[in-house]
């Protein structure tokens, strides 16, 4: 639900604040992004929870960020092919877990990430340790400033 609530919030903003679209210059909207690490975690039915530690230089922390489930959009048809058609979709769960870990000092560069992944009773299914980049991403693109540090990591 928190994806579809964010698509919303993100379509409500975009609607509301243009800045610049006279005189040929690039619409700038208020949507903004957050510094952190995205979890992505595939199809696995005993997972229950996560610990994400990252280290960038000499600076490591961990975290335990709450695990919602992977939605994914499943087409449901279309009444026709012209312009004044509308075609469905629902969605449905994939299996799969995400996070996002908001880490507001994460710095553009090298991190180095490692997830262990439990079960209800805490015990560890699974862990990894990737060694990534933060990157800086723009909402609306980098014309518009607004670039933040996210690094993602899939399990």
């Amino acid at each position: 639900m928190l994806p579809v609530l964010a698509l919303g919030l993100a379509v409500l903003t975009a609607c509301g604040a243009s800045e610049g679209a006279a005189g040929g210059e690039r619409a700038c909207t208020l949507i903004g992004a957050m510094p952190g690490i995205s979890l992505d975690v595939a199809p696995r039915a005993d997972v229950a929870g996560a610990e994400v530690t990252a280290c960038w230089g000499a600076d490591c922390r961990t975290w335990r960020p709450d695990l919602h489930r992977a939605t994914a959009a499943e087409p449901q048809g279309c009444t026709g092919t012209g312009p004044d058609d509308s075609c469905s979709a629902r969605v449905v769960e994939t299996g799969g877990w995400y996070a996002f870990v908001d880490v507001a000092d994460l710095r553009e560069g090298p991190v180095e990430i490692t997830v262990v992944l439990t079960n209800a009773a805490g015990v560890e299914l699974a862990r990894t340790t990737q060694a990534t980049a933060a990157e800086l991403v723009y909402p609306n693109g980098p014309d518009c400033g607004g670039g933040v540090p996210q690094a993602k990591v899939q399990v």
